[in-house]
């Protein structure tokens, strides 16, 4: 009973990879070949999306990560964010612009950039638009603490702001028409 359960376990985490796979696919095919035109959606795909927007599905795909697939055009790739630090005396004169705290090893170089990746649920994958809920107060109590921390490292410092940026990469049809150079999206500022 042990063993088939495992089994059953197994089969239904690498069906879901499969989906997820599938579905990704399909979004990058139908997304680049036909953006500009309509489209009826095969029902592989339907089914894909529908399976994938079921509670259980998508709660157990987000915490496990399998939810970011990597599809042909790779659509879910993390993006980068920057977390830029403006320190400023009591005058108002800037004293400072720094991208983190200092930091005496690599290792917590790498930690700290790894925080990052939380911020991609700042943003919805549908529209573009900020979330609302507890966790984004979590992540900004996050982002106010980093900043406080900042501001210890310089005495002359009276105020700090602390703006987070996320980078736009041109998409491939941008980029085709000649955008090659990225840009930075204001997530967030906080004081």
């Amino acid at each position: 009973m042990k063993k088939k359960l495992q089994l059953a376990g197994i089969f239904t985490v690498l069906l879901l990879v499969f989906i997820v796979g599938l579905k990704g696919t399909f979004d990058g095919y139908y997304g680049f070949y036909y953006a500009e035109k309509e489209y009826k959606k095969p029902i592989t795909f339907t089914l894909t999306e529908e399976i994938i927007k079921l509670k259980p599905v998508s709660f157990f795909l987000s915490y496990t990560g399998f939810d970011t697939g990597y599809s042909f055009f790779a659509p879910n790739v993390a993006s980068d964010f920057v977390l830029l630090f403006e320190l400023k005396d009591q005058e108002g004169n800037i004293i400072e612009n720094k991208i983190m705290p200092a930091f005496k090893n690599k290792e917590s170089i790498t930690r700290y950039t790894s925080v990052y990746n939380m911020f991609l649920d700042k943003i919805s994958t549908e529209d573009g638009s900020m979330k609302d809920n507890k966790y984004q107060q979590y992540l900004d109590i996050i982002v106010k603490q980093i900043a406080v921390s900042v501001k210890k490292e310089n005495p002359k410092a009276s105020t700090i702001t602390a703006r987070l940026y996320l980078y736009h990469y041109p998409d491939l049809k941008s980029y085709q028409k000649g955008e090659k150079s990225e840009r930075l999206i204001l997530i967030g500022e906080y004081k």
